[in-house]
């Protein structure tokens, strides 16, 4: 078994929000979240970071923001400001996702980030 299958074996979640319905008050708000069921996938640590790294706020608080990657099979619709759920850990899609579609590890990419704390 090789070490991309390993890494991009997981079972995520997207979560965004719904198509848009109007409230109470006539007014357009976006709709219950949905859910999209993505599987051989994974977070994986960005290209030549440490494994583990994050950063933490000096600021007396106990923030911790860590950075990773989405991957996930080619055609998975990923977007800006999408939420991946990875079993209790959720991730926030940071940026515009990225497509690799002509190298033998074809893929969509996406920059995500977990704060804690």
């Amino acid at each position: 078994m090789s070490l991309i299958s390993v890494l991009l074996s997981e079972t995520c979640y997207i979560r965004r929000p719904g198509p848009r319905v109007r409230d109470s008050t006539g007014s357009y708000v976006a709709g219950p979240p949905v859910e999209i069921r993505v599987d051989n996938c994974g977070v994986i640590s960005p290209y030549g970071v440490t494994v583990g790294s994050s950063s933490e706020t000096a600021d007396a608080s106990e923030t911790v923001e860590t950075r990773r990657v989405f991957a996930a099979p080619l055609g998975t619709d990923v977007r800006p400001a999408d939420r991946i759920i990875r079993g209790d850990e959720v991730w926030e899609v940071i940026g515009k996702p990225v497509v690799f579609p002509l190298t033998s590890l074809a893929r969509v990419e996406a920059a995500v980030r977990e704060v804690t704390g």
